[in-house]
């Protein structure tokens, strides 16, 4: 536990000073976990004995970071998702090492993990200080749900929530995670509602979805895990695992946070 907690500490120090130095650096610590998370997906998928073409979704995210921050027209990352496709179909047929389902998983990374990680590379080249309150919208729905769920399930848990997918998680700890993580947000709006800019209702309304989208991104990895007969991505963070296992819900709450706050806007 004490391994965990210190390398928790570690990776949001780390977090906290590429955030503040820069939407650049933000955007680069994203991309890398990105690239991580693509390399880690690949030796997982191996275990099922699915040879995927590494390099595509790697750099499918690289291009789509660069084209991201030189604010280039989507028909850019569109036409490199194209090329990317043709490029796997083509190096498959040609290689003997890989088969069709091998093309197959490989475009299916493109969708898993790329797209959640494009989504928060994209939110963090929004303008200040949209970006910074969708990010750390999306960012406190999963670690706050995250950390109030685990302590929800010890204090109240008795009904699995997926018993065949992460048998320790209860919906009691769920519906704690949720209902604490939306509160406290809704305390924050009021300490910070001049920075902010956006109403309580869209930012509870929000915090409280994302917080269930974060759990799925959770259930999800842990699904693909439980598939391929691993505990872990990786071992890259003490006591987390790899990059994936550390973000798998925040790739899915902070766009989710995104989409919403920008519906409500325009409600």
């Amino acid at each position: 536990m004490l391994k965990r907690v210190l390398s928790a500490l570690v990776l949001l120090a780390i977090v906290a000073v590429c955030f503040i130095a820069s939407q650049a650096t933000a955007m680069l610590l994203v991309a890398a976990f990105g690239l991580l998370s693509c390399h880690e997906m690949g030796n997982a998928l191996k275990k099922v004995n699915r040879n995927i073409i590494k390099p595509l979704p790697m750099i499918f995210i690289a291009v789509a970071t660069l084209m991201i921050y030189f604010k280039l027209d989507m028909l850019y990352i569109v036409a490199c998702v194209g090329l990317i496709f043709i490029i796997n179909f083509v190096v498959c047929m040609k290689s003997k090492k890989h088969t069709s389902q091998d093309a197959l998983a490989t475009l299916s990374t493109l969708v898993y993990p790329c797209l959640p990680f494009i989504g928060v590379i994209y939110v963090c080249s929004l303008p200040a200080p949209d970006w910074i309150v969708i990010f750390l919208t999306g960012f406190l729905s999963a670690i706050g749900c995250d950390t109030f769920a685990l302590f929800g399930g010890m204090l109240f848990g008795k009904h699995k929530l997926a018993p065949t997918v992460s048998p320790n998680k209860t919906i009691e700890g769920s519906v704690t995670g949720t209902v604490v993580t939306t509160a406290i947000c809704a305390g924050l709006w009021f300490l910070l509602k001049d920075y902010i800019g956006y109403e309580l209702w869209a930012v509870v309304v929000t915090v409280a979805i994302c917080t269930v989208v974060g759990q799925i991104g959770d259930l999800s990895a842990s699904f693909i895990k439980r598939e391929v007969g691993i505990k872990d991505f990786g071992n890259l963070i003490p006591g987390h695992g790899g990059a994936l296992d550390r973000i798998d819900s925040l790739m899915f709450s902070i766009p989710t946070a995104y989409i919403l706050l920008t519906l409500f806007e325009r409600a």
